[in-house]
C-alpha cells in the first residue's frame, strides 16, 4: 500500500530510496532505449521496412513517464530540504 501514497506523505528517507530506485531505472531504460533505437534503425535500413521505428514509441513514452516521476520526487526532496 505504500506505493499508492502521495509524495507529500512519504518521509525524507522513503523519498531518497524512491529517488535512487527511479534514477537507476531511468539509467537502465535509457541504455535499453538507445540500443533499441540503434538496432531498429539498422534493421529498418537493411530490410527497407520502416515499421520497426514505430516500436520505439512504447519505450520512449515509458522513459518519459519515469523521468517525470523522478523529477517530481527530486522536487519534493528539494522543497523539504529548503524548509
Amino acid at each position: 500500500m505504500s506505493g499508492n501514497r502521495k509524495l507529500t506523505e512519504l518521509t525524507i528517507e522513503e523519498l531518497k530510496i524512491k529517488q535512487k530506485r527511479f534514477r537507476s531505472f531511468v539509467s537502465i531504460l535509457s541504455v535499453v532505449t538507445l540500443l533499441a533505437l540503434i538496432t531498429f534503425v539498422y534493421f529498418a535500413i537493411k530490410s527497407n521496412n520502416y515499421n520497426f521505428l514505430v516500436l520505439l514509441g512504447g519505450c520512449s513514452i515509458t522513459l518519459l513517464l519515469c523521468i517525470t516521476i523522478l523529477k517530481q520526487v527530486e522536487t519534493e526532496i528539494k522543497s523539504r530540504n529548503s524548509d
